[in-house]
Parts: C-alpha cells; structure tokens; sequence
C-alpha cells in the first residue's frame, strides 16, 4: 500500500498493510524544500493538507488589513468594520498580540459579521488543490471549529474567554447562537462537497471548559450538525490534542468518529490504552509527543510498538502522526518512527 492507501484504510476502520504515520503541512512547510525528506517518504511518511471546500464571503463588511515593518518586527493590523462598529486584531511577526474579543460591543460586532457572512461551495477549487498534491500528500476537507471553540481559540483568546464566560455571558451566548447558525450552513455546503473525512480543528482540551460547558456548548453541535455530514457518507475527526479525561464519557456518548491530535501524557492525561477502552470505536490518529523523539532509538521504537499494542492490537483504527510541533532531528527520528511501525505489518 501507498500512504493514501493506508490512511483509506484506516478511515475505513480496516487494517492497513502499515499503521500510517503524516505530518501536518504546516508543520513541514518550513524544511521542506531539505532533501532530506524523500527518504522518509520512501519509509511511508505522508502530508495532510488542510483545505477548505468553502468560502465565507462578508456583506456590507469592510476589511482593512496592514503590514509593516518597525523595530525588526513585522506588525499586523487587521480590522472588521460594519455599520454597528468596528473590531481589530493585531499581530507581531505571526503571532497573535490582541483578540477580537474585549468588549460587549466587540462581540455584538463580530455577531453582525457573522450573520452577514454568505458560505458558499468551493468545490472546484479545493478539487484543484487537492489533485496537485504530491503522491504524499493527503487532502483533507477542513470543517473549522464548532462554536464555542471559535470564540475560545479564534476570537478572544483563552484568558480573555476565561472572564467573558462569566461576565459577559448574554454576549457571549448572542454569538454563540450566530456561529452555531452558520456552523450548520457550513456544515450542509460541505456535507455535498469532496472528501470522505472531514476535519472539525477543535484544539479542545477539556481542562479549559470542563464537562458541564462542554456538554451545554459542544455535544449539542454535535448532535446536530454531524448527522448532516454522517447521512453524506463523511467521517468527522475532532482535534482533541491536550487533557480530555474528565470529558472522556461524554465524548464517548458524542456522534465523532476520530480523535485526532490524541495525546498521551505528559501533554494529555490517557494513554493510548485508557483511550481505546473509553472509546474501543472511535478511530485514533495520534500525535507522538515532541519529547519523545530525543530518546535514544530502541526506546523511541519501544515506545512507538507499545502504543501501537495498546491503541490498536488488531492493527486498526490507529494512525500516528505529527501535528503539534516536529522535531528538530527529524531526519534520524522520524526515521525511527517509520521503521517501528514496518514492523506492524500483516
């Protein structure tokens, strides 16, 4: 089997001839030019690119975006502005410096906006990305985050969500109900588009919401809107990456059929056997924590062939891959890795 192959195959919940090792794109963009990298394709590593087969287009919202260049920085500023008012953020060399989010009137703005959002099919091109990928390349239709998750991670930010749950819960539920609505439109537009698995990029960790938010805010979308993509033929994984026990029966009970981004500890709080026996049907794709590289080799290969016992005894429903940060020995590590799992082979 090729790596599009054996992912096929472990979407499908069937046994591959390997279990599947990737890496994100974004991760791999940065050296990928090294020469380096083609034996590690050679050994079975692919790519996941993260397309979109949507497009959000704004009514009657202007954008106002500037770059540029002060004290050996690189500065952003990028602003909404709608009849009602107007919202910014800003960066500093990629890196996200304010949030959306600060005050009432910020979110009754970003509600406006998304209201005022069209989410249109963009089948063609996303066909067209994903046909000139490499033979390594795996194209996956990207779904976004549910709502809540939106406003955590996207829009104002972990410590700012932290207050604003508490103090300015009307306006944080008032946007909560417009992304919810257009969660579900994105959700239909891309129910009738390419692609079998669909990736809703949560970044969840149930140690910043706990599981009575996470049963009010996301099992809800959940049980609404994945139907939609399920009664289409689409997987759905969630990118679940930090601490997730004290969730683990509630997304046992939840319609995703992947966990993707499955950390163990010290980053996540299960391991990979106390993954599969909360959920023994649920697909894994998991991330092998970046520290785990620097070990010598036959303990990261140790260690790579135990979690694969441990996740996937049957050598299903388990793919492994890098989705938070490579390493910086890539080359000899990665290597390690992809030589462990030849050993699962059937």
């Amino acid at each position: 089997m090729n790596i599009r192959e054996r992912i096929d195959a472990f979407w499908s919940g069937e046994r591959p001839d390997q279990i599947p090792y990737t890496i994100y794109w974004n991760e791999w963009r940065h050296t990928c030019k090294d020469p380096g990298w083609q034996p590690l394709y050679d050994l079975g590593l692919g790519v996941t690119w993260y397309l979109r087969s949507f497009e959000m287009r704004m009514r009657g919202v202007e954008t106002d975006d500037r770059t540029w260049e002060e004290g050996g920085k690189t500065l952003r500023r990028l602003t909404r502005k709608t009849p009602i008012g107007e919202v910014y953020t800003t960066f500093e060399n990629g890196w996200r410096q304010k949030y959306f989010l600060e005050t009432p009137e910020d979110y009754r703005v970003m509600a406006y906006i998304v209201e005022h959002t069209d989410i249109l099919p963009a089948y063609a091109a996303y066909q067209a990305q994903a046909d000139a990928l490499p033979p390594y390349g795996i194209a996956i239709p990207e779904l976004w985050r549910t709502p809540l998750q939106q406003i955590q991670v996207d829009l104002a930010g972990l410590e700012n969500f932290s207050f604003h749950l508490i103090e300015l819960e009307e306006e944080v539920r008032l946007l909560y109900a417009a992304l919810l609505k257009q969660f579900r439109q994105i959700s239909e537009v891309v129910a009738k588009g390419p692609g079998r698995y669909l990736s809703n990029l949560e970044n969840f960790m149930a140690n910043t919401l706990g599981p009575k938010r996470y049963a009010e805010f996301h099992v809800p979308v959940y049980e609404e809107c994945f139907p939609i993509l399920h009664a289409a033929g689409k997987l759905i994984g969630c990118h679940y990456d930090g601490q997730l026990a004290v969730c683990r029966d509630l997304i046992a009970q939840a319609p995703i059929d992947l966990i993707e981004s499955l950390t163990p500890p010290p980053e996540g709080d299960l391991t990979l056997a106390e993954a599969r026996a909360a959920w023994p049907n649920k697909l894994f794709w998991s991330n092998i924590n970046v520290g785990c590289y620097e070990l010598p080799e036959a303990q990261l290969r140790e260690l790579v062939l135990k979690r694969a016992a441990e996740a996937a005894p049957d050598g299903r429903r388990l793919a492994f891959e890098v989705s938070e940060q490579y390493p910086e020995n890539w080359r000899t590590s990665m290597a390690v890795v992809l030589k462990a799992l030849q050993e699962t082979r059937h």
